[in-house]
């Protein structure tokens, strides 16, 4: 295990939330009916939070990012054990069959599963420490046989005053959606050079009708940039969409409670 301190102050200057990265890589294969063998190995390196303010709230900290990013059981309070559990979680959750600990039994016949080595990296990092606020990005990224079939990214985000997992209802009034919608709408155009809907649907957005807010997002310091998978948008090969809208074209959507008056 690599162990390295990082210490990312606020900008503002009130609270420093200090991380370290760790990783462990977890092995695991089946056998088909007719004996021959798939490899699956999972890697996983994380930044996590170590100190925050006083012992009291680093501790309410280390669970809700246990609990949110690195979906614990509530028995583990340990970053190796929950580091290990959320491996062993992603190998469970790709492999197509059960495995028995010694890796000889196979429940059924699988003899059309295709027996390759397959690789999965999760990346998480921090990737904004600001106002009392926490954004992770969880990248996958899956090989094949030594060659990369996807690369994803999924986003979480810890509103540190309210020790949360945040959502965007936790940031805009109700009813919002669909203004705000429309600007994502006005960004994509603009980032493809376009001037309606037609001309999307001639560059491949064929599913504009997921062009929405989501909570998968991330803060910057220049606004939210939201998330979407490959397919969501668009036909697989344009890949990922990402879309920021600035600070001051959401103020007029937060609602009371919201982390935007921190901004």
């Amino acid at each position: 295990m690599l162990l390295l301190l990082l210490s990312i102050s606020s900008c503002n200057g009130n609270n420093k939330v200090t991380l370290a990265t760790d990783s462990t890589v977890v092995d695991d294969a089946f056998k088909k009916s007719n004996g021959e063998l798939c490899k699956i190995k999972t890697r996983v390196v994380i930044s996590y939070p170590t100190e925050y303010k006083d012992n009291g709230s680093t501790q309410k900290l280390k669970e809700l990012f246990y609990k949110s990013v690195l979906n614990t059981p509530e028995d583990v309070d340990d970053i190796k054990a929950a580091l290990n559990n959320y491996a062993k979680s992603i190998i469970n959750q790709n492999s197509p069959l059960q495995v028995a600990t010694d890796g000889e039994y196979v429940e059924d016949d699988y003899e059309d599963i295709d027996v390759d080595n397959f690789e999965i990296t999760i990346n998480i990092t921090n990737v904004y420490n600001n106002n009392d606020l926490l954004s992770f990005c969880c990248e996958r990224i899956v090989k094949k046989n030594d060659k990369k079939t996807s690369v994803t990214h999924g986003y979480v985000n810890l509103d540190l005053q309210l020790m949360k997992k945040m959502t965007h209802n936790d940031l805009f009034i109700s009813g919002s959606e669909a203004q705000i919608n429309e600007m994502l709408k006005s960004k994509l155009l603009e980032q493809e050079g376009v001037k309606n809907e037609d001309e999307l649907n001639d560059l491949g957005y064929y599913n504009l009708q997921n062009l929405s807010v989501t909570d998968n997002f991330y803060f910057s310091d220049k606004g939210i940039t939201w998330c979407y998978v490959s397919g969501a948008l668009a036909v697989p090969a344009l890949g990922e969409s990402t879309l920021l809208l600035p600070f001051e074209d959401l103020m007029r959507f937060k609602c009371e409670d919201s982390a935007l008056n921190r901004i």
